[in-house]
């Protein structure tokens, strides 16, 4: 439904929304955009008409971006221009490209994260933000997003020359802001500038981290086996400080970015952007957050309708004065993130709430936010650290509860390709664990989502819980791993103390916190790694939980 907004006074030159009256159809007629329709699929894929754009130019503006979606083409124009745009019998409306404030991270530490060595697929620290939405489950059966078209707007990605991304499957890549085919560091950037010097690609490198990195020992993504379109749309720039340099989000290059997905055939579109602050000092108010209003919540809607599931960051406002959902998280049909914890699944005291201004839950879901390992988003000899200790980090924000929820999306579609947006939410919702009140809510939506369980498959939980045999017992070689395998009917805490022959505790492992399943393959089972400084021996082990204690022995024999 097309939807009219009175125009805003205007400035001498900005960017803004030229709207076209009607279009050709495929058959030569013309359809007709003014008077408020439910345009069809076939409809929606027509582009501008090219004598309508001709006309624009000739007047002398220079065209920014073109929506068939919404029958429009952007434009930088001078007031006097402004005029003989609205003079054209074909314009139905002129008005501003909205430029935002990006709704800024929370102030929560970033730390290092460290390896941890292991078998193949180790997630080392990124396991618990995998094991909280059950994704490691669905990786022990191979999937892994496989064949799953899965689309990243944010503000760039330095994707090629990170080891994270070193099988990573990027179908298409395209940089909205300086119109060029390269989405990484670059110096000398229309728009963006050095890139280097101001950390235009962090961000959206450290989203893409999240579903699709993989390095096992350091970081396995949720989704790491996808296929992937990156576009490159906001301005995101920041001082060596981290500080952001107050450069605007623009409204038009995120829309024309999801119009460039949905002709590639993107199944899911992630985006960790959200929006309520006008760059002019204005903005939305609550009142506008019905789902309708904005036009990147409207895009985002015929998205959803044409088949694509869109999953958006509900935002970083929890703790602020606004408090609430940002835009697009308001649309109906758009599955909105909040924040936990990936451990203790608290609400993250960033996560924005709902409900929209007609009632409606949101968030929808929630996921891990809080301290989410990731890869650092600076490229290559774009920080005077070596590279080998800039690769990895710790970092907080809906920013990367998103991508986790699309990469749950990714697993769920490779296995029911047939899957609508809508059948993906209610799978993801119906099955979600809910905390909070009773019921969904607007802290939580409907809860902490459960791939697996969302998943549908068979006998991925156990009928009980219950404990196997160390394994290898005894342990050999110079740097001995042991695995206790365990296999767990509901969410538990495990932990695993060792003790010396005489009873003095010597090691013990930290505590994991694991959702139901089967823990019993080496890649899961959780594991002692023999510190040196212990001797061959025998060693007394307490493996407990809230419904396990098994207590037995294991012997070390280091090769000498």
């Amino acid at each position: 439904m097309l939807v009219l907004l009175c125009a805003a006074p205007l400035m001498a030159t900005e960017a803004l929304w030229v709207f076209l009256a009607d279009k050709p159809a495929a058959d030569g007629r013309r359809i007709d955009w003014s008077t408020g329709h439910t345009a069809t699929r076939q409809q929606l894929d027509q582009s501008v008409d090219a004598t309508y754009l001709q006309a624009v130019l000739a007047t002398g503006v220079v065209v920014r971006q073109r929506s068939r979606w919404f029958n429009a083409v952007s434009v930088t124009a001078t007031a006097d221009q402004v005029q003989e745009l609205r003079a054209l019998p074909f314009v139905l409306d002129v008005r501003p490209v909205r430029s935002f404030h990006r709704t800024p991270a929370p102030a929560t530490a970033s730390v290092p994260a460290s390896r941890r060595a292991g078998a193949a697929l180790d997630y080392g620290e990124s396991f618990e933000q995998n094991a909280a939405v059950a994704a490691h489950l669905l990786h022990a059966r191979d999937v892994m997003g496989q064949g799953v078209r899965v689309a990243i707007i944010d503000a760039g990605f330095n994707w090629q020359d990170h080891q994270a991304f070193a099988s990573l499957n990027v179908l298409a890549w395209r940089d909205f802001l300086n119109d060029d085919n390269d989405v990484g560091d670059e110096t000398d950037e229309p728009i963006t500038g050095n890139e280097i010097e101001t950390g235009q690609n962090l961000h959206g490198t450290e989203v893409l981290g999240v579903i699709a990195g993989y390095d096992p020992g350091r970081l396995v993504g949720i989704a790491p086996r996808a296929h992937y379109l990156l576009a490159k749309t906001e301005d995101a720039r920041v001082d060596d400080r981290g500080v952001e340099l107050d450069p605007p989000t623009e409204e038009d290059r995120w829309i024309a970015a999801l119009e460039w997905a949905d002709s590639l055939g993107a199944q899911i579109v992630s985006s960790s952007l959200g929006y309520i602050t006008f760059d002019d000092g204005t903005g939305y108010e609550y009142e506008d957050l019905d789902g309708r209003t904005a036009l990147t919540t409207r895009a985002a809607e015929l998205a959803v309708a044409r088949g694509i599931v869109v999953v958006v960051a509900a935002g970083n406002e929890g703790n602020t004065s606004w408090h609430h959902i940002t835009v697009p998280a308001d649309g109906a049909g758009v599955i909105a993130v909040g924040a936990v914890h990936p451990v203790n699944s608290g609400l993250a005291f960033f996560s924005s709430r709902g409900p929209t201004a007609d009632g409606r839950i949101k968030p929808d879901v929630v996921a891990p936010g809080q301290q989410i390992v990731t890869v650092t988003g600076r490229g290559a000899g774009s920080s005077s650290l070596p590279f080998s200790l800039q690769e990895y980090r710790r970092l907080s924000g809906t920013s990367f509860s998103a991508p986790i929820v699309s990469g749950a999306c990714a697993l769920l579609l490779q296995l029911h390709p047939t899957w609508t947006p809508g059948e993906v939410a209610d799978a993801l919702r119906s099955t979600a664990t809910d905390l909070g009140p009773a019921g969904p809510d607007t802290l939580f939506g409907w809860g902490l989502i459960d791939v697996a369980k969302a998943s549908g498959l068979d006998a991925i939980i156990p009928e009980i819980s219950l404990a196997a045999a160390p394994f290898p017992n005894p342990a050999r070689g110079p740097a001995p791993t042991i695995h206790f395998p365990v296999a767990l009917h509901a969410t538990e805490n495990v932990s695993l103390s060792l003790f010396d022959a005489a009873g003095e505790l010597v090691d013990r492992v930290e505590p994991r916190r694991l959702p139901p399943g089967d823990y019993t393959s080496p890649t899961l089972a959780p594991r002692w790694h023999v510190p040196e400084r212990l001797a061959d021996g025998v060693y007394l082990y307490v493996l407990s939980s809230e419904t396990l204690h098994y207590t037995g022995k294991v012997a070390v024999l280091r090769t000498r």
